[in-house]
Parts: structure tokens; sequence; C-alpha cells
């Protein structure tokens, strides 16, 4: 019987030839049926690997005539036409809803109102209710910014494809090059810049748009939503220019059910919106550089050139006899020697990413806090200060006298259930704050694992929201041990031996006292720390959120 070992080469070596396709029939055989077919064969070892080379060998002649043959036919579709049809007719669905007309016709009713007034009643309406109206009357004109996207999108790929291999021969010349002259970026950045789009780093965005669209014109098909534009423009009218009289008028029709599906409805037009300026403006993007395509080319493929022609000795001398200062510079650095020479002689460069002053700022600031930090905690209610000790076993003696009456007794200042104490205070503050954490850290993360990060901005969002995270769990933990590391500071020794019926009144007086004038107000600063940057945190993950799809 073959050992794991054995049956794992076997496995592997299936695997490596194509999952089976052992001959030239394209005929795929299971592990045991190639394992099988090898021990078959009565071929040497050396015979054998000499078939597997003509095996790949004619694999890739046979894929080579293959792509040429496409190549030759032209056989390139741009899978982009049928999704700007069926984009288009999606926005051509919602703008011709009775809903979405209604909703634009919101934007009229406003005309008796001055610009400011308008705006205060909008910001009135969205502090009582979480609507926003603007967003609401935007539906009207998503169908023109969508429409106008997916021409775009369209005739912009149906150029890209025309030509498929010149364009994809192109931009990887131009990203390689681009990569040589500069440091930033992954490998598929800089073709990205001119082919991500076909390339579907945009496609997630596209996803959102087309479902966003469905499920607006979903919400539009709610009971009564239509008649509620409606009823807001009469409510709008009949306010007369007033600001109090319109938020009023407006809340009082957005209740129930209604109210719910409104709240829903306004961010998600808000987002469709960003999705679909991230998708026209990285159209345009893409176009202009392919625009300036041909130029950067020459000019980087001549800088590539040149640059070489700085390491020959023969054809340097033209360089330095005919360039610039700043050529003759530039050629100075390509020849000079590394690992050799004085470090004052090494030609260098200032690097653009770093300031000095921040840098002396920085180091002087550090030196700064080492002189006035003397390792020791200055505050007893930090962790750390928790469980540092002036006493080392080294140096004193540990060992203490016991008294058998003696007994440790935690102050009802702390555990009382009823009337004020430690856990009535701080316990439901405590719960409320980890629920409100909580819901805040799920949402965060479910957008880390599902939203599409695509943009600059978004990719610079996704590495905010981890931090944002992290704040707010180590704000939880915060929260979660506030009364826990307060607990020493209710605890005292007493020697009466019924200590659990009858505890030390000047104890407890003592711990009430300084409970109220210097503990209660050390756990309040810690609360007020976490709930501020639980509402910083909020705030910011909802113009975050605005932004992700």
């Amino acid at each position: 019987m073959a050992s794991e070992a054995e049956i794992e080469r076997l496995y592997q070596l299936f695997v490596a030839n194509g999952g089976g396709n052992l001959t030239f029939s394209n005929t795929n055989l299971t592990p045991k049926q190639y394992s099988e077919a090898i021990n078959a064969s009565q071929l040497t070892p050396l015979e054998m690997a000499q078939l597997e080379s003509k095996q790949h060998q004619f694999n890739r002649q046979s894929a080579l005539n293959t792509i040429a043959d496409e190549i030759d036919a032209n056989n390139f579709n741009n899978p982009y036409s049928a999704r700007g049809v069926h984009g288009t007719s999606l926005l051509n669905t919602l703008g011709a809803h009775q809903g979405s007309i209604n909703a634009g016709l919101i934007n009229g009713a406003f005309s008796g109102f001055t610009d400011s007034n308008r705006a205060l009643v909008v910001a009135g309406v969205l502090s009582a209710t979480g609507v926003d109206l603007e967003k609401i009357i935007k539906i009207a004109a998503l169908t023109g910014l969508g429409t106008s996207m997916y021409t775009s999108l369209t005739d912009h790929t149906n150029n890209q494809t025309a030509n498929i291999p010149k364009t994809m021969e192109d931009a990887s010349s131009l990203s390689s090059m681009n990569e040589q002259f500069g440091e930033e970026g992954d490998p598929c950045s800089f073709f990205n810049q001119l082919m991500g789009i076909l390339a579907g780093i945009y496609d997630g965005t596209l996803d959102f748009i087309e479902k966003a669209i469905g499920d607006i014109t979903s919400f539009l098909n709610k009971s009564g939503i239509t008649q509620l534009f409606l009823d807001i423009i009469n409510a709008i009218n009949g306010a007369v220019g007033g600001v109090a009289t319109a938020v009023a008028a407006i809340t009082g029709l957005l209740v129930g059910a209604v109210l719910e599906i409104m709240k829903a409805l306004s961010p998600l037009i808000g987002k469709v919106i960003n999705a679909i300026n991230d998708v026209t403006t990285a159209i345009a993007s893409e176009i202009n550089a392919l625009a300036n395509m041909a130029a950067d080319l020459l000019k980087k493929a001549l800088a590539l050139l040149i640059g070489s022609f700085g390491s020959d000795e023969c054809k340097k001398k033209v360089l330095e006899n005919t360039g610039s200062p700043e050529m003759k510079d530039a050629i100075e650095k390509l020849n000079h020697p590394l690992g050799t020479g004085n470090p004052h002689i090494v030609g260098t460069s200032v690097d653009s990413r770093a300031n000095a002053e921040d840098v002396l700022r920085a180091f002087n600031s550090a030196k700064e806090n080492a002189l006035i930090d003397d390792g020791v905690p200055q505050s007893p209610y930090t962790h750390h200060g928790q469980s540092y000790t002036a006493h080392d076993s080294s140096l004193h003696d540990t060992t203490t006298t016991s008294d058998y009456w003696t007994r440790k007794v935690v102050s009802a200042q702390y555990y009382s259930t009823y009337g004020q104490s430690v856990y009535t205070d701080w316990m439901p503050k405590q719960l409320a704050y980890t629920r409100d954490s909580g819901i805040l850290i799920s949402q965060m993360q479910r957008a880390l694992s599902n939203a599409n990060f695509t943009t600059e901005a978004q990719l610079k969002s996704k590495d905010r929201l981890r931090d944002l995270i992290r704040e707010q769990h180590t704000q939880g933990q915060n929260i979660a041990t506030l009364r826990t590391r307060f607990k020493h500071e209710f605890t005292y020794t007493t020697r009466n031996p019924n200590w659990q019926d009858k505890i030390d009144d000047a104890n407890e007086r003592a711990i009430a006292s300084r409970y109220q004038s210097i503990i209660k107000p050390a756990m309040t600063r810690i609360y007020n720390a976490a709930v501020s940057s639980l509402n910083n945190t909020k705030t910011e993950w909802n113009s975050i959120d605005s932004q992700l799809y």
C-alpha cells in the first residue's frame, strides 16, 4: 500500500499536469486514472519527463495559435455595451415613475422661499425626522446623471476594445516605465490608471448602482409614497414662505411606515449619486490618460534610452558637453559607484517625502518628553499606576504578619444595588455605551468586509475605518473595566469577627467621601472621553458611509 506521502506526490503530479490532461486527446483523467496510465505506460522516468515536456510545449503552441487566430479575427467583446443598455433601461424606468416625477416637483414648490429659508426647512425636517428632502428631490435627476454616465462608459470602452492588443501593449509599456520613474503604487496601479475600467475594478460600483436604482424604484412603488410627495408639495405651498410652518407641516406627514421608507430612501439616493460621480470621474481620468499616452510613451522611452547612454563612456561625453547642468547632474547620479568612496562624496538628493523641520521637531519633542518622564506612573487611577509598586522583592521583605481576626471588606459604596453606589451610578451607563459602541463597530466591520473600495478617497477611508474600529475597541475596554479598575479603592480591612453583619462605619464614611470628591470625578473623565470618542466616531463613520457602496 502506498504511503500518504506517495499519494500526495501523485496527486500533486496530477495537478501539475492540468488536472489529468495526460495525452494529446484532451481527455481529462481522475487522479487514480492518471496514476494507472503512468504505471501502464512502461516508460522510464526520463522518457516520461520528455513526454510531459512535449505535452507542455504542445499546449503552449496550441494556446499561442488560438490567440493569434482570435487577434486576427478581432474577437474581443465589450461587456460594458450590454451593461450600458441594462443600466439605462433601469434608469428610464425610474425616470418614468410618477413618484420620481413628483419628487422633482417638490423643488418647484420651494419657489416662494429664499435660498436661506429653503435650507432652514430642509435642515429642520432632517433634524426632526432624519429625512433629507434635498436627496428626495434628486430622485428625478438620477436618470439624467446615470444615462450620461452609461453613455460615456459605453463609448469609452468601445474605443478601448476597438484595438485591444495595441491598447494593452501601449498601456503595459507605459505602466512598466512609470514603475521605473516612481516608487509609489502597486504593480497594477499604473496600468489601472489607463485601463482600470475594462479590468473590472469598478464592477462592484456598477453593481451597486444597478441594484440601488432597482431598490429606489421599489421604494417608490410602496403604498402611499407617490401621494406623500404630492402632500409635501401642498404642505410647502401652504406654508407661504414660513419656515416653522413648513417644517411642522412636512414633519406631520412623515410618520409611521412612510417615515421608515423615507429614512432608508434618502441616504441611498446620496450614495447612488456619489457612485455615479465616481465612475464618471474614472472614465474622464482614463480618457485623459490615454490621450496623453503616446506623448508619455515617447518622452519616457527617450529618457530610458538617454539614461542608458549615460552609462556608456563614449556616449556620456556627448551628454556632458551638450546637456544642461541638470542633465550633467543626472548623468553623474546614474554613474555614481555604489559601496565605494567616503559618505560625504556619495551623490544624494533631497527626499521630498520628508520635511527636515518636521523631523527635528519630532526629535526635540521626544527629548523633552524623556526629560519630564521619570518612569513612575503619575496617576493612581491609570492601569499602570495600579500595577506599580515601590517595593522590590530583592530589596524589601515581602513577608507580612497576619491576624486571624483580620478580614478584607468591599465597601457597600461599591456593590450596593440600591441607593447611590458605584454599581448604580455606572452599570447602566456601561451597558448603554457597550451596546451603542458594539452596534457602531459592527457597522464599520461590515463595511470593511462588504463595501467596494475603489477610488483613492475610499481606500483612505478603508484605512481610517480600521483606525476607528481600533479606537472603539480601546474605549470599549476602558468602559468595560471602569468599575473594576477602581475596586481596590473600596477595599479595607476590619478586625471585627462578625464583619458580614457589622462593617466599619468610619472606613465606609471615608470611602464615601473619597468616592464623591476624587474617584467619581476620575471615572467621569474616563467615561466622558469615551462618549466623546464614540460621538466623533459616529460623525466620521456617517461621512465615510455616504461614500461606500
